[in-house]
C-alpha cells in the first residue's frame, strides 16, 4: 500500500508570514497538531502546536517563518506506507508533508492515516472480535474451525494457550453467532463459544 492511498489531500497550510497567534487559532480550530508552510506553492517549512504555543509565550508579534522548522522530512506519494511508518517512527513525529515527484505539496499523512491503512492492509475492514472456543476431547478443531470460516467474514487468526489443547482463540470479523451456533448444531460439534470485541 502507498501513501498516496491513506493520505489526506489537499491539506490546511499556512503562509510563512502569518502572524503566530492566528495560525495558532486555526491549528485549535482545525484540531491539528501541526502545518505545512506553503510559500509560493512550494512546501517551505512546517510548524508545530508547540512551536505556536512557545512563540506566543515569547512574543506574540511573530510570524510562522520565525518558529517554523524548515526543510522538513517529508515523502513522497509512492512511499510505502511501511515505510512512512518507519520515518514517522524513528523522528517521532504526528505526521508527514507527502510530495508529488515534481515536488509539489499533495498531502499530508498521520499517525492515524498510517495505523488505519496498517488495519486495512492486515485484514481489519471491520472490528475484529475474539472468539474463544473449548473443544471436548475427541472433537475435530478443524471441523470446528471450518464451521466458524463458514459464519464469519474472515478469520484472521487462531492459537492455543500454552499447553491447552481442548481451548482456542481465534480473531474473526463480521461472525453471524446464529448461524454459527446452527451450523454447529447441524454438526453435532458440542462446543462451547464466548467471545468479546475490542
Amino acid at each position: 500500500m502507498l501513501v498516496r492511498e491513506c493520505m489526506t489531500k489537499e491539506p490546511v497550510t499556512v503562509s510563512p508570514q502569518e502572524d503566530v497567534r492566528v495560525a495558532f487559532s486555526l491549528l485549535r480550530q482545525y484540531g491539528f497538531c501541526q502545518f505545512p508552510v506553503v510559500k509560493d506553492g512550494a512546501l517551505v517549512g512546517i510548524v508545530t502546536d508547540r512551536d505556536l504555543r512557545n512563540a506566543i509565550n515569547i512574543d506574540d508579534h511573530l510570524v510562522v517563518a520565525d518558529v517554523m522548522s524548515s526543510n522538513p522530512v517529508t515523502v513522497y506519494e509512492d512511499t510505502s506506507l511501511e515505510e512512512a511508518a518507519w520515518i514517522i517512527r524513528s523522528h517521532k513525529f504526528n505526521a508527514l508533508p507527502v510530495l508529488s515527484k515534481t515536488g509539489k505539496l499533495v498531502g499530508i499523512i498521520t499517525v492515524t492515516d498510517i495505523l488505519d491503512g496498517l488495519l486495512k492492509l492486515l485484514g481489519f475492514h471491520g472490528k475484529p472480535v475474539r472468539v474463544e472456543v473449548k473443544v471436548p476431547e475427541g472433537t475435530d478443531f478443524f471441523e470446528v474451525l471450518k464451521v466458524i470460516r463458514i459464519a464469519s467474514d474472515k478469520v484472521l487468526s487462531f492459537s492455543f494457550p500454552s499447553g491447552k489443547q481442548d481451548k482456542c482463540y481465534l480473531w474473526v470479523i463480521g461472525c453471524d453467532f446464529d448461524k454459527l451456533d446452527k451450523k454447529l448444531e447441524e454438526r453435532e460439534l458440542d462446543v462451547e463459544i464466548t467471545f468479546s470485541e475490542l
